[in-house]
């Protein structure tokens, strides 16, 4: 004889969810907030090289530019993760 663990109510699932996108919000929050920090306190120039071209351009430009891709790279993953979940 098998029984079946008890489900939760679905308000308690609810809450879980929440909590979950909140503590993305704020980690998500505190990673901005120390990427930025960090941008502003390099502000010297660097040669930066792609494959064969080499620029100079400001440190906090090139961190800046990281920063965002990442942010798109993230998005875009995401996204896809989750139009895959639904499926």
């Amino acid at each position: 004889m098998t029984t079946e663990a008890p489900k939760p109510p679905p308000h308690q699932h609810r809450i879980a969810a929440d909590k979950a996108e909140r503590s993305r919000l704020i980690g998500g929050i505190v990673i901005a907030v120390i990427a930025i920090w960090f941008i502003l306190a390099n502000t010297h120039k660097a040669s930066i090289t792609f494959w064969i071209v080499t620029v100079t351009s400001p440190m906090w430009l090139a961190l800046a530019g990281t920063f965002l891709a990442g942010m798109l790279v993230s998005l875009l993953l995401t996204r896809t993760r989750t139009r895959n979940r639904g499926k």
